[in-house]
């Protein structure tokens, strides 16, 4: 046990010698940081590095053009630790049935509740994803919550930093305000360093999206990130509401953090 720990705590000394302890590369995004260059598509995707460890979260819609832009943002795929799909939905899972095959030994993770697409399409390639049910650490530090229920069910990403909870969502199906409370709970805290994905509001009207934004405001969300399903009219009440620690996530995005 000693021993683990002083390589843990060597790690944090090394990173912390970097002035960088978190980095998010967004890979897949309706909007583009890097217009021409990293191409935006309907759906969602990022990189995690977490002290060294290596996250995939979700994967896009066209899986050529994620691939694309994972090399673009000089991700390579044997350098991916693990990948977590957020819920069964084609424009968040497409893109990792093409990436299997180019890093077999890939841990990937789906939620039990997938229906029985998600499943088949990784038959076909031999993928056999681990199935997830509870909150449960992947890799040091980044946890799934596990099942949230909605329509479909999620599982969304809680990374341990040393400055705060970072979180990472996919759509927001069950609603952002249940993700977050459910991280909260799990992970015994009571704010969020930064919320970034899918918050699933661009069918919501302006009361519906303020009501969230003042619940967030609540649970102490310090900073957020809207991504994907969130809609322009979501995104301008957030920025108004964050101010400064509010923008736009962006394919091409490079978020890093000490």
């Amino acid at each position: 046990m000693k021993a683990m720990r002083s390589l843990f705590l060597l790690m944090m000394v090394v990173w912390a010698a970097r002035g960088q302890e978190l980095e998010i590369r967004v890979v897949y995004d309706n909007t583009s940081a890097r217009p021409g260059q990293v191409l935006e598509d309907w759906g969602y995707s990022a990189v995690v590095t977490f002290r060294s460890h290596r996250m995939l979260f979700d994967s896009g819609t066209k899986p050529e053009l994620f691939l694309e832009n994972l090399k673009k943002l000089g991700v390579a795929p044997e350098t991916i630790h693990a990948a977590m799909i957020s819920h069964e939905h084609g424009d968040h899972r497409n893109g990792v049935f093409k990436l299997f095959p180019l890093h077999r030994k890939l841990p990937i993770y789906f939620l039990d509740s997938f229906e029985k697409p998600a499943w088949d399409e990784a038959e076909k390639i031999a993928m056999k994803p681990v199935r997830v049910q509870g909150q449960r650490e992947i890799l040091p530090g980044m946890w799934t919550t596990g099942t949230v229920e909605g329509s479909p069910n999620e599982q969304a990403l809680a990374v341990e930093t040393s400055n705060g909870i970072v979180m990472m969502v996919g759509c927001s199906h069950p609603g952002i305000v249940k993700l977050v409370e459910t991280v909260q709970r799990q992970r015994g805290q009571d704010s969020i360093r930064l919320l970034i994905g899918g918050f699933h509001m661009f069918q919501q009207q302006a009361p519906q999206i303020k009501a969230q934004i003042d619940a967030l405001k609540k649970l102490k969300v310090r900073a957020v990130r809207p991504a994907h399903c969130t809609g322009e009219l979501a995104h301008g009440l957030f920025r108004q509401a964050w101010g400064s620690d509010y923008a736009q996530a962006g394919a091409g995005n490079v978020i890093r953090l000490e």
